[in-house]
């Protein structure tokens, strides 16, 4: 049985919907796949009713090419940073809340709503976008100068590049520098907490975190960040809720005090 015929049985009366989706998909990338079962793959996300062994193992493939390829681009750019900032540099780039944000930009959510998964999570926008990748790299004969300056440009990789450069923190881990700036704020009189969580189920994770700073010697909150979520791993939504408090921090015009 073919990807249509299973499609139809599962989603009766929606086929069409999907399939313009579909071309909407491609021409937004600027890439058409001489092998429609590839996307097909890459489209079958978990929460529906699509077999997802095969999206599965685009997504981790799509992973290894993302990391290995921004890890080239990066090294081309410049001789300024040691390895550890170029995997801090490579962290930021390719965190879910970036690939999430790259992923809204293409029709993900309207696959998703075809196949009654609801709005897409960060975590399931960025599998999406990295079993996207896995796919093009099959579907082009593992080209992989192709995908590289594919990736460069639907990753926005310079304009994100450069983003990164210009924030206080740079490329350094966003819980690190907060630290950093706490130390030479509140010298020994200070406690970084990340209260959190978790709405998902045991199974299905989904932790919403804070950051805030207080005074060891009293207790008292100094400041505190918008709550962000979901996220799948505790470790991923605090560094998004310290990123999201230096933000906080650099409107207040904080940062470089």
């Amino acid at each position: 049985m073919d990807f249509k015929q299973t499609f139809n049985q599962l989603y009766s009366n929606q086929w069409e919907k999907f399939e313009k989706s579909l071309k909407k998909l491609q021409n937004m990338i600027s890439y058409q796949f001489s092998n429609l079962n590839f996307l097909y793959s890459a489209l079958s996300i978990r929460g529906s009713k699509l077999p997802k062994d095969q999206f599965e193992r685009s997504e981790f493939l799509g992973d290894s090419l993302l990391k290995a390829i921004q890890g080239i681009l990066l090294f081309e750019k410049s001789n300024e940073f040691d390895p550890g900032d170029l995997t801090k540099l490579r962290m930021n780039l390719e965190n879910n809340r970036t690939l999430a944000k790259l992923a809204e930009e293409l029709p993900f959510n309207e696959f998703s709503m075809i196949l009654g998964i609801g709005i897409l999570s960060d975590s399931q926008a960025a599998d999406c976008f990295e079993s996207l990748i896995g796919a093009i790299y099959l579907d082009n004969g593992k080209q992989f100068d192709k995908l590289l300056e594919l990736i460069r440009r639907i990753t926005h990789f310079e304009k994100n590049y450069k983003k990164i450069l210009n924030e206080p923190w740079g490329g350094k881990d966003p819980k690190s520098f907060l630290h950093e700036w706490a130390q030479k704020t509140y010298r020994q009189n200070f406690q970084i907490d990340f209260p959190s969580e978790n709405r998902g189920r045991a199974n299905a994770p989904e932790f919403y975190v804070k950051c805030l700073i207080k005074r060891k010697s009293t207790g008292k909150i100094e400041i505190e960040s918008i709550e962000v979520g979901p996220c799948i791993r505790i470790k991923d939504g605090e560094k998004e809720a310290a990123r999201s408090l230096l933000i906080k921090l650099q409107e207040e015009g904080r940062l470089n005090n």
